[in-house]
């Protein structure tokens, strides 16, 4: 691989194998020499910038994810990873469009609609928040996270009857885990 670095897969190749390795200073080094070669090989671009995120170095990760999506619009796993870099920088509004755009984009990927359901949610948009928890449930129906949080986005909206056949649902699928029967107690309890 050493000898073929005047192509950019092979500094990504070697930046993988040393990431792998855990090595992260090598592995840097080969990702940035993959785009000496070609600044706009993406897949070198995206790998640098989880390395960077990993080592808390978020300017530059936002900076690469974003040179990423100018010049690949289309690249919803880029779109995905800026927004959940900048929900983590408090940057919930910014975040929200490049969710939008992962959603679109990955509409088999529960962890997309999941999140961006949660986004929604925090953000006071029930309607699409209902819709995208749903889509996460629907594509992965014995998720104990998408039951969860469609659970308490109908609990704490107080429609209960839908929380109640959630929980139900969550206690046939997860018999084992007392969560599932803590809920259904307490919504019991509150439709007394």
């Amino acid at each position: 691989m050493r000898a073929s670095l005047d192509f950019a897969a092979a500094g990504m190749n070697l930046g993988n194998l040393y990431g792998s390795q855990g090595n992260a200073e090598t592995a840097e080094r080969y990702y940035r020499t993959a785009l000496e070669v070609d600044d706009l090989f993406f897949p070198a671009k995206m790998n640098l910038a989880i390395l960077l995120s990993q080592q808390g170095k978020n300017e530059e990760t936002e900076q690469l994810l974003r040179e990423v999506l100018e010049a690949y619009p289309d690249q919803h796993e880029a779109s995905y990873s800026l927004a959940l870099l900048l929900v983590g920088l408090n940057r919930s509004d910014e975040a929200l469009t490049y969710l939008a755009r992962a959603s679109d984009g990955m509409p088999q990927r529960p962890r997309v609609h999941y999140n961006y359901g949660l986004l929604l949610a925090q953000m006071g948009e029930d309607a699409g928040a209902e819709g995208a928890l749903s889509k996460a449930l629907n594509l992965e129906p014995q998720s104990i996270d998408y039951l969860f949080a469609l659970i308490d986005f109908y609990y704490k909206r107080g429609r209960l009857n839908e929380a109640l056949e959630l929980a139900e649902q969550m206690i046939i699928t997860h018999p084992e885990i007392r969560l599932g029967h803590d809920i259904k107690a307490e919504i019991q309890a509150q439709q007394e």
